[in-house]
């Protein structure tokens, strides 16, 4: 795809978006030569990339003359590093190796990253701050607790800092609407990062039962937009089968979906297009589920569909892929896989052959597909105790750009497009997904009081009495709500 690729993907960043209006291997690349020059090899490195057209920033040349440190949040369920401190033959490590190496040469520094898994509250910067800490240049924190961040005034506005311009396309355009707040950009994703592109939800296929079964290819489907939760849930009710004939259905019989209970409800509401917490005109997000019709439509088909018509093999595990996923998957057991791109790698050794899709429409009329990006991605921060912070912003700038032009194509094209995905049409569905990302603050921000505090038990429970569970905790949900607009509004 080449230049088409990164042209294509530019302009469906800039047009995606999370507005109230619309809720809604190495080729296999060579492994560089151990005997040249460590930045020589991290150029070759990213060479190999597919070619893309080339953006700039506007960040001057700066000696920075010190080290520059950043914290970072220990995670399992994505990418956890920015740069990368050596040369493996792995093409994305290696570009992140090429962006140290980048960076250093450009502004006179050494990059240093330090992990800790104090991650689930703000209490560790907020003790840096107390301190009067300027150890770490940035922190990359989990998103969950963005807002808190800057209520606690621990943090700096991005838009504030010099040489961040979050207009630029390597300021994720797609997302970016999703995290302001009245206009003000607090927060934004980075193409230095990956962790908030691993955290996209997809479904794969066996393509294997599918043709035994003699049902309709989905790809077919997503073309002519009749990819839809109808469609999704006939084809998964043919794969459900009582195996060993015993008259009750276990994981050692056939079924038509597996996931975690937790991500079901957050993947196909954002998949129709409905957002837990919208945005109004003035960008002000507010609760969006009492009154929504639409979203109770949704909601009560889910019910309808994996408890009733029973395609969910139930389970009660609370990671975020089921461990059981990859054994029935690849046995020919379930038709249907729920995945992130990060745990897209476990299948690489399943031997069945399967395809790659976007959730589906809730119906054929709805505009567009929507795939969903989960919360627990990384966000960087800027701590109000950092004495230099055009320092930081020169480099979290710089770092975008680069990973731009170089990270994100390699990640893209090479690690999932020829690593994971096994045919060209999976490949296009690749594109659609990338394309059609959002992000839902009830699944993010508000995770803990509205998707793990409301929606995560009443799915696990076969619980459907939404408007009993949302009066009970509506005012709690509001008041989390309005205490993060007075900060970040204000």
């Amino acid at each position: 795809m080449k230049k088409r690729f990164l042209a294509g993907f530019l302009a469906a960043l800039f047009l995606v978006s999370c507005a109230a209006e619309n809720p809604v291997t190495p080729d296999e690349g060579q492994t560089p030569d151990v005997s040249a020059p460590e930045a020589e090899q991290a150029a070759e490195a990213v060479e190999e990339a597919p070619e893309a057209e080339i953006v700039t920033d506007d960040v001057p040349q700066i000696d920075f003359g010190r080290d520059t440190d950043l914290l970072m949040s220990e995670i399992s369920w994505a990418s956890t590093n920015i740069i990368a401190e050596e040369m493996t033959g792995d093409l994305i490590g290696d570009a992140q190796f090429a962006m140290k190496m980048e960076m250093e040469s450009r502004f006179n520094t050494t990059i240093r990253e330090t992990y800790t898994s104090d991650i689930w509250s703000t209490a560790y910067v907020a003790r840096l701050v107390k301190a009067g800490d300027d150890a770490y240049a940035a922190c990359f924190v989990l998103d969950l607790y963005a807002p808190g961040y800057a209520n606690a005034g621990l943090v700096m506005p991005l838009d504030q800092v010099p040489y961040i311009d979050i207009s630029k396309p390597y300021w994720d355009q797609a997302l970016q609407p999703c995290v302001t707040i009245a206009g003000k950009n607090w927060f934004a994703f980075g193409c230095f990062d990956l962790s908030y592109y691993d955290l996209t939800h997809i479904l794969t296929f066996n393509k294997d039962l599918l043709k035994d079964l003699n049902l309709e290819n989905p790809f077919d489907l997503v073309r002519e937009d009749r990819w839809t939760l109808d469609a999704f849930a006939s084809a998964a009710s043919a794969a459900v089968r009582d195996l060993d004939g015993d008259g009750t259905m276990t994981d050692a019989d056939a079924w038509g979906f597996t996931s975690v209970a937790k991500q079901i409800l957050p993947c196909f509401w954002m998949s129709a297009g409905e957002q837990s917490v919208a945005k109004d005109a003035n960008d002000i997000p507010y609760l969006n589920v009492l009154g929504n019709e639409r979203l109770y439509s949704v909601f009560e088909k889910l019910f309808a569909v994996m408890w009733d018509d029973g395609v969910w093999c139930p389970n009660t595990e609370d990671q975020n892929f089921w461990s059981g996923t990859v054994n029935m998957f690849g046995s020919g057991r379930a038709l249907f896989a729920a995945q992130t791109f990060y745990y897209l790698s476990e299948f690489r050794d399943v031997e069945a052959d399967f395809g790659i899709l976007p959730y589906p429409k809730f119906t054929e009329d709805q505009n567009g597909y929507h795939s969903r990006v989960e919360g627990g991605c990384k966000i960087a921060v800027i701590p109000v105790t950092n004495k230099q912070p055009e320092y930081a912003g020169a480099l979290l700038e710089a770092m975008a750009c680069y990973g731009f032009n170089n990270l994100i194509p390699a990640y893209y094209e090479i690690a999932l497009k020829r690593k994971t995905s096994r045919d060209e049409e999976s490949s296009a569905m690749l594109d659609l997904i990338f394309s059609t990302r959002s992000y839902d603050l009830g699944d993010t921000w508000w995770c803990n009081e509205l998707r793990d505090g409301i929606f995560k038990p009443m799915f696990r429970d076969n619980d459907r009495d939404l408007t009993s569970a949302m009066q009970k905790k509506k005012k709690l949900v509001e008041k989390a709500i309005e205490k993060a607009i007075a900060g970040l509004a204000g």
